[in-house]
């Protein structure tokens, strides 16, 4: 996996002692460390207590499209359903309703670090003026380069039409994930990422059924003329066509997770952004099911994306599809097709389900974060715009569910508007994932593959700071922790518990993972020391990193019972941000 990095990153190892007074009870806790190829989402809230709050982000307007002010709870009907149970709905009680817009989100104190020397911080920076943030990600995975040209054109229509202070980023999807500009306002910086906002990975993509592609093996083989399937070049042709199909999926399989990957990697990096953010996925998609449902190879995506929505709807973040190649025509009547004639009817069907499964795709991703498909003439400008304005007045919804059974199901979300013609927007669910990480070797392989990580998290918010070395080829820092993104257990006798990882991830110059060393925190909060975490206090840990110095490391901060993760990750070598810039650290 290449592990180029566009943004800084910070860590750890070795030694750890939480220095918050009165706090550090008992010895230091030892590492737990993995090799390189060892193997949740709390909702958004000032400070998290072991409960189990839902928040859900609605966008609600009138018939002719404009925003609803002052609504109450009372105006509003909220169920749950558990589609793999049953039909019954629970109706649930709304804990508070609120009107949120960017411009009150905008005029509140920043907290933003001060860029120091040897200092590095995850802390997102809040936008100077009052408008929702817009992503781009360009999808050159799941897109042919032929349709790209169309995403260019678009971009620079956009740029031409894009209001002034819009804060946008640009990232291209390709073999890897890749920032191409953080968020900014300049055109000038805009354009710059569009000139490099093109893949060649999509070239080739298995946009055809094997069934209806000429260069396939089976069918190659099959223009020979292959007589009874049982027996002979028929048995052989069959064979062929088999492996086509499995090669087609794998392909699809690799795709998908890819595409998911990237999406979630995107959401927890913009995580500790203040509001609703705008996601526009510029993609022809991939089809949300593969194969007939009676085939060995038969693929249903549906669950690995609800689960991604569930973690963009945890940023609060909304993705508004864009098909970039418009009304497309089916291969079938493009002059390089081979199907014969009697193959027709089933080759257009085929093809014809694919479009209708990519559609589906985008209308899944899109309802299940709030947002909507960009249809009609893909005008990017309009649909930033439209974007724009969701985001800018919503109301936040939160309620705590009554069902106690959080074992990882999906459970659908309905709002309705008792009595009024109201249009609402909002996630359709959530996964009711248990709390507590799981046993620690699944623990470990989630830290190992959060190293991994292309891009910063920023659920919980810390800041790193070098300090002096004890000894040479050792790396030290003082880590401080923004306690109002950790989870905090009741215990007995009025105390709280914290459990907390902190993990060290290390990289040699072409950006392959040394070691992860993981440091678990448990630690009993008495009254006085939670109260300091509530009125502001952060928990404070001194990190060393032993020699030899690698060349990149990183630092985790995972709350465990929640799963909110903070990362930063930093160059201790120039040789490791040369071979990230040049393309030669990829493994």
């Amino acid at each position: 996996m290449s592990r180029l990095r566009f943004r800084l990153i910070p860590l750890l190892s070795s030694v750890l002692c939480l220095t918050l007074p009165g706090l550090a009870q008992g010895p230091a806790p030892q590492p737990q460390s993995a090799p390189p190829d060892a193997a949740s989402n709390a909702p958004s809230a000032t400070f998290q207590i072991n409960s189990r709050m839902v928040t859900v982000e609605i966008v609600a307007r009138d018939s002719k499209g404009n925003h609803i002010t002052g609504l109450k709870p009372s105006d509003l009907r909220l169920v749950e359903q558990i589609p793999s149970r049953s039909k019954e709905k629970h109706e649930q009680k709304i804990a508070s309703l609120r009107e949120v817009h960017m411009a009150d989100l905008a005029s509140q104190p920043a907290s933003a670090v001060q860029a120091q020397p040897g200092v590095y911080s995850n802390a997102a920076q809040r936008p100077k003026d009052p408008i929702p943030p817009t992503i781009l990600l360009v999808d050159g995975l799941n897109t042919a380069t032929e349709h790209q040209a169309q995403v260019h054109v678009q971009m620079l229509k956009m740029l031409r039409q894009l209001p002034p202070n819009v804060p946008v980023s640009v990232f291209l999807l390709g073999s890897r994930l890749v920032m191409l500009q953080s968020f900014t306002s300049d055109p000038r910086l805009l354009q710059i990422a569009l000139h490099k906002a093109i893949s060649t990975a999509g070239k080739g993509v298995a946009d055809i059924d094997p069934a209806d592609d000429p260069q396939a093996v089976g069918n190659l083989m099959g223009a020979l003329g292959g007589g009874p399937p049982g027996a002979g070049l028929g048995a052989m042709v069959a064979a062929a066509s088999d492996f086509d199909r499995m090669i087609y999926t794998a392909d699809m399989d690799l795709r998908v997770q890819r595409t998911i990957d990237a999406m979630i990697s995107i959401g927890r990096n913009l995580a500790g952004y203040p509001g609703r953010k705008n996601l526009l996925w510029l993609s022809t998609a991939f089809p949300i099911t593969v194969n007939d449902s009676t085939s060995d190879y038969f693929r249903n995506y549906w669950l690995k994306l609800q689960k991604m929505n569930g973690a963009l709807s945890e940023a609060k973040i909304s993705v508004y599809p864009v098909n970039v190649a418009g009304v497309q025509t089916l291969s079938y009547f493009s002059a390089a097709t081979g199907t014969s004639a009697s193959g027709a009817a089933a080759a257009v069907s085929r093809q014809q389900q694919m479009l209708s499964s990519e559609q589906d795709t985008m209308e899944t991703i899109a309802d299940g974060t709030g947002g909507k498909i960009c249809a009609g003439d893909n005008d990017l400008g309009d649909c930033v715009r439209k974007a724009m304005d969701d985001s800018s007045d919503y109301y936040e919804l939160s309620y705590y569910p009554d069902s106690t059974n959080w074992n990882g199901e999906f459970h659908k979300i309905l709002i309705g508007a008792e009595g009024r013609d109201i249009r609402l927007a909002y996630r359709q669910g959530y996964y009711a994932t248990p709390q507590g990480g799981g046993n620690p070797k699944a623990q470990q392989a989630a830290l190992q593959a959060d190293c991994e990580d292309y891009l910063d998290a920023t659920s919980i918010i810390f800041t790193a700071k070098s300090l002096p070395a004890d000894s040479p080829g050792q790396l030290k820092f003082g880590v401080s922790i923004d306690a109002s993104g950790l989870t905090l257990a009741p215990a007995a006798g009025g105390s709280h518990l914290l459990n907390v990882s902190v993990a060290v991830c290390t990289f040699n110059e072409r950006g392959w993972a040394l070691k992860l060393m993981n440091y678990p925190l448990e630690r009993k909060l008495d009254m006085q020391q939670y109260d300091s975490l509530l009125t502001g206090a952060s928990v404070q840990e001194a990190i060393f990193v032993p020699g030899p110095k690698p060349a990149a490391v990183r630092l985790l901060v995972k709350d465990v019972a929640s799963g909110r993760l903070g990362s930063i990750h930093i160059d201790i070598d120039d040789r490791f941000k040369e071979a990230a810039e040049t393309g030669r650290g990829t493994r």
